[in-house]
């Protein structure tokens, strides 16, 4: 059954003859009736990290219609070939469901407001009681003891 793919490939920096490795993996991906519909060659990109001791590819997209035999084909030449250092197949056989992703990725977010929770105010000091059991919700003031003798005596008459 033919199906719709996004492949991505890698080449190595050192690749001697870009073109004919290309089209070596290209020719696995037609044979059959499989139908490249479009290529693009971005050419040398630095990695984001080391592959391999390599800091750079070449790297290459494509969108193809073909049939899943030539797939795995494509993949088990790509592993064996040691001109490819990555390879990447998507298939995006629901494009309804492709495209209405990709438009969402692209949706500007800005549009949107945040909602911002309350920040909690740090006015009292953390432990200090405000309301006073005793006085049904009145605000109490908080008064630090200044003298040993109110910490004693308030021990003492809770005994």
């Amino acid at each position: 059954m033919i199906r719709k793919y996004e492949i991505m490939y890698i080449l190595d920096q050192d690749t001697t003859d870009v073109k004919a490795t290309q089209k070596k993996l290209h020719d696995v991906l037609t044979s059959n009736g499989g139908k490249i519909l479009e290529s693009e060659d971005w050419g040398l990109k630095d990695f984001a990290f080391e592959i391999n001791k390599k800091k750079k590819g070449h790297y290459t997209v494509l969108i193809v219609e073909t049939d899943s035999s030539n797939i795995l084909e494509f993949q088990r030449i790509s592993r064996i070939d040691k001109n490819v250092v990555r390879e990447l197949v998507i298939n995006t056989e629901n494009e309804k469901k492709y495209i209405q992703s990709t438009k969402l990725a692209k949706t500007d977010m800005s549009k949107y407001k945040e909602e911002k929770k309350p920040q909690r105010s740090f006015d009292r000091k953390p432990g200090a009681k405000r309301y006073d059991d005793k006085s049904n919700g009145i605000k109490k003031e908080y008064k630090k003891p200044n003298d040993k003798e109110e910490i004693t005596n308030d021990t003492e008459s809770n005994k």
